[in-house]
């Protein structure tokens, strides 16, 4: 039984687009574009990280033994594609994101852009993928510390700079993160009766001003995410957002930011055989958020937040609110 697919839509560019951010390391490595390792640290370095990621994944995949949801297999969790890729563009981050935040942007993108394929391609659970995501960006935090406590100071390119830790008031960050939550459906006592479900996404924010007047930045905001809808009546289904809109937000206390966004779009339904017998369709979507941000490592950040969410979907009521809570972590520059 299918659970996760949009319709029958299957495809492999997944199982080449997560060694995509290594493939770009290797390339502007052989090029001569310097980096912030030589090869022996950064081979070190990678070794390092590939260990930890190989051995955390399988060892959790065979413990929890969690079946995929094409129920081809009993080792869902954690998403291996997933870890790998972002595995690959953190990696890529670590060399070449101090030359210019675009190799850090494009890196994972495309990793973020795997693990979305994943959930597509009825291969794993959202949740699957955000595991997958926080397992293959830790592994390469601590591969790159583990080689940083052999190396120290040698080998290093002597133009590279630690990268600061905080969030500059005057400056423009754009960001790109994966977000995860649980939907509280509000008022659906009748039929079909919606009692809550998961979200998760990616999300990606850029900035257009930042000045005194605004007291912070403005820009625009982008999200694409899964959302599963779990009613008493009928089986439990899955709804895809596509929003854009615009956010302002504001640093303080150095390691704080203040966030907050109202976001418009589309959502359509998968599963379609089973919504269509409770009457439901695709609709306009509102979103509503606030949150509030920490960043824990140079370039990362981790968001608690609160959204208040309308979908108009069902022929039954025409405008189907929640409240959304959940959390982000995002890569910023």
């Amino acid at each position: 039984m299918k659970f996760n697919a949009v319709g029958d839509l299957h495809y492999g560019i997944d199982d080449y687009t997560k060694y995509a951010p290594a493939a770009l390391t290797l390339g502007l490595k052989i090029c001569g574009y310097d980096s912030r390792s030589s090869w022996g640290r950064m081979a070190v370095s990678d070794a390092f990280s590939v260990a930890v990621m190989t051995a955390v994944v399988n060892g959790v995949k065979y413990t929890v033994r969690r079946p995929r949801p094409d129920g081809t297999s009993d080792n869902s969790f954690p998403s291996g594609h997933t870890a790998t890729s972002f595995m690959t563009a953190a990696m890529l981050h670590e060399e070449y994101g101090w030359r210019s935040p675009w190799f850090s942007f494009g890196g994972y993108a495309i990793a973020a852009a795997t693990g979305i394929s994943r959930v597509i391609n009825d291969r794993h659970w959202m949740s699957d993928v955000i595991a997958g995501a926080v397992i293959g960006t830790a592994s390469v935090k601590l591969g790159y510390w583990l080689a940083d406590l052999i190396f120290k100071d040698r080998y290093l390119n002597e133009a590279w700079d630690e990268p600061r830790f905080g969030f500059d008031i005057s400056r423009k960050y754009y960001d790109i993160g994966l977000y995860t939550g649980y939907r509280f459906f509000l008022g659906m006592n009748g039929k079909p009766h919606l009692t809550g479900g998961g979200t998760s996404g990616i999300e990606a924010s850029i900035p257009v001003s930042n000045s005194d007047a605004l007291k912070g930045t403005a820009g625009v905001a982008l999200r694409a995410g899964v959302n599963s809808c779990i009613a008493s009546d009928i089986p439990s289904f899955n709804t895809y957002d596509c929003l854009a809109g615009g956010y302002w937000r504001r640093p303080f206390a150095g390691i704080l930011e203040a966030d907050t966004r109202l976001l418009v779009g589309y959502s359509f339904v998968g599963n379609r055989q089973t919504s269509a017998t409770a009457g439901i369709l695709d609709g306009l979507a509102l979103s509503a958020e606030c949150g509030l941000a920490i960043t824990t490592g140079e370039n990362f950040k981790i968001k608690a937040f609160a959204a208040y969410e309308a979908v108009r979907f069902t022929v039954r009521k025409p405008l189907v609110h929640s409240i959304v809570l959940g959390g982000t972590a995002s890569f910023f520059w």
